[in-house]
């Protein structure tokens, strides 16, 4: 009878020795646990409780990230603004050529911004292999422009120009969504139809391929690219003025003092 007691006592030692993480060899006759074992076992305790303070600190990161909103009482852009803003930012249109300056004051200066392909550049720095093809992503800033409008846009730029981690840039795109749907609930325009609309987009089409002369083609892909967008943001936000003053135009030039 004592004797069991005693291999029982032994076997209780033994399970209370494998389960310390103590260098000191366990009393009542217990044999010292390995070294290394219980060296690899406290390295590897202290990895576990490193990775959680680093998944806790990340946590509270996200949690502290602010929310981003872009002021769109600032929108003061008519229809004429957004489809020149677009055609006005993008590299396919020379800098030397004569439609940028018929469209500068229209776009209220857009191009004194930085480009479409200069803001995927800025993001795909950010991204790294995330990022998409340079001309995917210069296709959503183009849809953005005309959506926003360029005073809105330019929210969305220096959003773009402050981020320095993917989570910056994630804010940035969620601002200019809930912009997106604020400006369509709040439209400010005179609520032209889709047929007017339709015809304001291709006569200002027709003229800015004039005036582009041999980059003609280059600015039709441009706004066929972004029709839908200017057709929606037109209904939105187009005013009964710049429709009448745009098809009375023979030229992008008189497009130019369209604007106001």
């Amino acid at each position: 009878m004592v004797y069991r007691r005693r291999v029982r006592a032994v076997a209780l030692i033994a399970t209370l020795c494998l389960s310390a993480v103590s260098l000191t060899a366990c009393d009542s006759g217990g044999e010292k646990p390995d070294a290394k074992q219980t060296e690899t076992k406290t390295s590897e305790a202290k990895k576990a409780g490193d990775a959680k303070v680093a998944d806790a600190k990340a946590a509270d990161t996200k949690a502290e990230a602010k929310e981003i909103e872009f002021d769109i009482t600032m929108d003061e852009s008519g229809e004429l603004a957004r489809m020149s803003s677009v055609l006005e930012t993008s590299e396919l249109i020379s800098k030397d050529d004569p439609l940028r300056s018929h469209l500068a004051e229209v776009s209220h200066h857009a191009e004194a911004g930085e480009s479409n392909e200069q803001l995927c550049k800025r993001m795909a720095d950010i991204l790294g292999d995330k990022a998409g093809a340079p001309e995917e992503c210069a296709l959503v800033i183009e849809h953005e422009r005309m959506v926003l409008g360029p005073d809105i846009f330019k929210q969305m730029e220096q959003c773009i120009k402050d981020s320095k981690t993917e989570d910056d840039l994630h804010a940035c795109e969620e601002a200019e969504k809930k912009a997106e749907k604020m400006l369509h609930e709040q439209k400010h325009g005179d609520g032209l139809t889709a047929e007017e609309c339709e015809k304001l987009f291709n006569h200002f089409e027709k003229l800015s391929m004039a005036d582009a002369g041999d980059e003609a083609e280059a600015a039709k892909k441009l706004l066929e690219d972004n029709k839908a967008e200017a057709l929606a943001s037109c209904q939105d936000q187009g005013t009964k003025k710049e429709l009448e003053c745009a098809l009375k135009a023979k030229s992008m030039e008189e497009v130019g003092k369209c604007h106001g």
